[in-house]
């Protein structure tokens, strides 16, 4: 009975901050996985949107053809940067692999985090490239159509870029 009583990720502190400064793989693992479950849930409001506009032979009734466009984009990319590359090495395997090999944590928790925290501030800045104009381009950001365009996206293209630094960090 004793060794039920023991703490663990789920019955330690539960604050906020504690949340937030953890060093705890499972619980970063956890962060990971809201984090990157709330930004599939915005791609397929951004996907649902764009099936709406398809119900109708004429079109135009839901985006016009611009918005389609910058929805097209931002879909794309959230799930690809955001979702797929992300959900395996950081979510699954912070969760899962450390258990797996029987160790009690990570080799380097702190840049666990941070690699957490990267992901964040890159994730931010994408979503910000619909604030700022949105990306037109599609998910690739070929060089004829990106470099002509008056779309954000050098916006989008950093955001890609810290991204890719979240995913070196992690592992």
């Amino acid at each position: 009975m004793r060794e039920y009583l023991e703490k663990n990720y789920l019955n330690q502190e539960t604050t906020i901050k504690s949340w937030l400064l953890t060093m705890d793989h499972k619980r970063i693992g956890l962060m990971y996985l809201f984090a990157i479950m709330f930004f599939f849930t915005i791609a397929g409001f951004l996907a649902l949107l764009m099936r709406l506009e398809l119900l109708t032979p004429i079109g135009g009734d839901v985006l016009d053809r611009d918005t389609y466009n910058v929805f097209y984009t931002l879909h794309g990319a959230i799930m690809v940067f955001m979702f797929i590359i992300p959900s395996v090495p950081a979510a699954m395997g912070n969760l899962i692999l450390p258990v797996m090999l029987g160790t009690k944590d990570v080799a380097f928790p702190r840049l666990n985090l941070a690699s957490w925290y990267i992901y964040v501030v890159g994730s931010c800045i994408g979503i910000y490239s619909i604030v700022a104009g949105g990306v037109d381009t599609g998910w690739t950001f070929y060089t004829p159509y990106s470099s002509s365009t008056d779309t954000a996206v050098i916006s989008m293209t950093f955001a890609v870029f810290v991204l890719g630094f979240s995913s070196i960090f992690t592992g």
